[in-house]
């Protein structure tokens, strides 16, 4: 069975922009702007710029003439942020977060949301962004808060998946959400060389047409869903059937908002 989960390519990075981009992505990126919109910048650089959501309001939130480079390790990701955003201002590029092709100190804003967690070395990914920022630039990068601190998260990994694989290793269900201590955090900022770090915690909201919105996104066209029907194929439908009526029972079955907490820490040069 394939350990990564989360390895997002082909036909999932196309779910992946049309189905969690907006339920979680699109307001993730809202969340994070307040953050980084006053800072002083020239040059931006983005680290696992994914299906460019964050990329989008990155170019609509800097002022005119501000130079954006969009990258990722995942060419599929990349060639749909390129067609998403059809910008002839973006330089595109593929690049590894832990060994970036610049050079020089080139950028006054080094960001990446929710990459951090999936590199197999976090600290080299932080020593890499501030090694290609200019002095006094700064780095900001959001991971997702504990799972078990967001109820549709608890639902769906802590009590639907995991109990299905709790004879394996069920560490891999929780990589999104694997850095959500701000000491660590912090840590990492510090042995990076960066000062005036701040780390904190930001909840937000999401928001689902349904249940049944839920189940498509998160299960059906999901790579969590395919360890399932490849563990337990003839489950499948009842394990769907299974999550929405657990989503009924504790969001409604019309409409609804969800709780999103995401950690954001930002660190200057």
């Amino acid at each position: 069975m394939n350990k990564e989960v989360y390895k997002i390519a082909g036909t999932d990075a196309a779910n992946y922009e049309e189905y969690l981009g907006p339920l979680i992505f699109e307001p993730a990126a809202k969340a994070l702007l307040p953050h980084i919109t006053d800072l002083p910048v020239h040059s931006i650089l983005e680290l696992a710029c994914g299906t460019g959501r964050l990329t989008k309001h990155l170019e609509e939130n800097f002022p005119a003439g501000t130079l954006l480079t969009a990258t990722d390790i995942n060419p599929d990701m990349l060639e749909l942020a390129q067609q998403q955003l059809n910008s002839t201002t973006i330089r595109f590029q593929i690049a590894d977060a832990q060994q970036l092709p610049f050079t020089h100190p080139s950028f006054d804003l080094v960001v990446n949301q929710f990459g951090l967690m999936f590199l197999p070395d976090k600290q080299v990914g932080v020593n890499e962004a501030f090694r290609v920022l200019n002095p006094g630039g700064h780095f900001a990068f959001t991971t997702w808060d504990h799972a078990s601190n967001m109820p549709l998260f608890k639902l769906l990994i802590d009590e639907i998946i995991v109990p299905l694989f709790k004879e394996e290793d069920t560490s891999r269900f929780y990589t999104p959400f694997a850095l959500h201590d701000s000491k660590q955090l912090h840590h990492y900022l510090e042995q990076a060389g960066f000062s005036n770090n701040k780390v904190e915690l930001i909840p937000f909201k999401g928001h689902a047409d349904s249940p049944g919105h839920i189940v498509t996104s998160y299960f059906l066209h999901h790579p969590l869903g395919r360890q399932v029907k490849e563990k337990m194929p003839s489950s499948f439908n009842d394990v769907a059937k299974e999550l929405e009526q657990r989503l009924i029972q504790q969001f409604g079955a019309g409409p609804f908002e969800f709780e999103l907490r995401a950690w954001v820490a930002i660190g200057q040069k």
